[in-house]
């Protein structure tokens, strides 16, 4: 091969494996500046932004969304060019928001597909809702109270005996009747599991724990088909959640040992009593609203010697130290309350189940590769341009009135020279979507909404 042949062919292979190597573009509607709106966000914010609701023909609600999301990326291309201080905390965020993307990428990738609910299945659920379950039932607030009160059980006390412990007599008992809804589910999938006279374990159900005994059972024989087709959608619903967690846990246990963390209980306690100290005898929660990340970045630059130690180890080698525990329960969507110590000190203790369960299926989808999945790049890019949006919003508006709409046009028509706006109309010109009405939360983080919502600009144009 000739120097120049070699030269033309060195040229051409050098183009290909830039071009490979180039992230191939998302299918977007529209792209502003360096900023794509993807089909996939614009989809989620006509489905879910209730402020479209009443916008009405679809057309003129299709068109002011696409106006939003152009401003909404002007400013955040914008807020990202000269943000200060404050990258820490939204780079931290980010990464929240991309650690969840992840895990809800696993579940949809992974578990959610293995799952299959038959119409044989449906109808025996179906039979089995026409049953009532009547139970007694002890409520705790302490998890620990429930476990005593059990053990007491075991040692040979009545379920009765133990009521009376707590001040109730035979017949004062609480009674309430369990059927097969959902709207109790971990109450429910015990409970259909018993027999008659038998007692349960405590269960936990929200903020509370539970000792039930079953002590009757109601059959309602009638049934029909009409009744059937109204109430089939919930009893699906309710099957796959059951199956979801079955085909979940039986990948935990297939490709995670046992124990999947340990946790230095004396740290822990330590840390739980260092963030309790600061926030009611400093912050002092009842004149003031404390926000948690609030406290995580109150600590995170201190030299305290606890911060810097192992709190949890993982079965794959790697640890956590009390500062990364803290910063995952502290930016994570599990609310920690302030209503007094003891609530505060209960909804830490549940955080920290939450976010370290979270850790061990971010470490297998992160193992699966899904941080490269469309899903979780779109839904980390979506959210960290919606923050940074944010941060300029605020910055127009800093020293002026909220509602000045005309402040916000002013500021984009002063900057939009900056990101040319390119719509694909191939795409766009194509779009027939549905409009929900409503704003809807993620399937696995309470608390967080699907796609972000703002309030819209509907006199400004790009």
């Amino acid at each position: 091969m000739s120097r120049r042949n070699t030269i033309l062919f060195l040229g051409l292979l050098a183009f290909v494996v830039f071009s490979c190597s180039k992230t191939k573009p998302p299918v977007y509607v529209a792209k502003v500046g360096e900023r794509y709106i993807t089909l996939a966000e614009f989809k989620l914010s006509y489905e879910f932004n209730p402020y479209l609701d009443r916008v009405n023909p679809p057309d003129s609600a299709k068109h002011l969304l696409l106006n939003n999301l152009i401003a909404e990326k002007m400013l955040a291309q914008e807020a990202a060019a000269s943000i200060g201080k404050e990258k820490q905390r939204l780079d931290d965020l980010v990464e929240e928001y991309n650690r969840e993307a992840m895990i809800e990428a696993f579940w949809k990738q992974i578990i959610i597909p293995k799952v299959k609910v038959s119409e044989t299945e449906l109808r025996q659920a179906y039979k089995k809702s026409k049953i009532k379950k009547v139970v007694r039932y002890l409520l705790f607030t302490d998890g620990n109270d429930a476990k005593k009160a059990y053990a007491m059980i075991r040692n040979g006390l009545s379920f009765e005996q133990v009521a009376r412990t707590r001040g109730f007599l035979p017949d004062q008992i609480p009674v309430d009747t369990i059927t097969f809804s959902g709207a109790l589910p971990n109450i429910e999938d015990q409970v259909f599991k018993m027999k008659i006279g038998q007692v349960s374990p405590p269960i936990k159900e929200g903020f509370y724990y539970f000792i039930l005994k079953l002590v009757d059972e109601k059959i309602n024989l009638f049934t029909s088909e009409s009744e059937y087709q109204q109430i089939r959608s919930s009893l699906l619903k309710k099957l796959r959640r059951e199956k979801e967690e079955e085909v979940f846990l039986h990948y935990i246990k297939e490709h995670v040992p046992t124990p999947p963390y340990d946790v230095n209980e004396k740290r822990f306690k330590a840390l739980v009593q260092m963030l309790e100290q600061y926030a009611f005898k400093k912050l002092n929660p009842k004149t003031q609203n404390i926000l948690p990340d609030d406290i995580y970045y109150a600590f995170k630059d201190k030299n305290a010697d606890i911060l810097k130690k192992t709190i949890v180890t993982f079965y794959d080698g790697t640890a956590w130290s009390v500062k990364d525990l803290m910063k995952r329960m502290m930016l994570a969507p599990y609310p920690i309350r302030f209503d007094n110590p003891k609530i505060f000190r209960e909804s830490i203790l549940l955080s920290a189940r939450h976010v370290l369960d979270d850790a061990i299926i971010y470490k297998q989808a992160k193992k699966l590769g899904l941080e490269q999945s469309e899903y979780v790049r779109q839904q980390t890019q979506m959210w960290k341009d919606f923050f940074y949006f944010k941060k300029g919003l605020a910055k127009v508006f800093r020293g002026k009135n909220l509602g000045d709409m005309n402040a916000l046009g002013a500021y984009l028509n002063s900057i939009k020279h900056k990101y040319p706006v390119v719509i694909n109309h191939t795409v766009y010109d194509t779009l027939h979507l549905q409009k929900t009405g409503m704003a809807v939360l993620k399937q696995h983080f309470p608390g967080r909404i699907a796609v972000p919502v703002f309030p819209l600009l509907r006199r400004w144009r790009p």
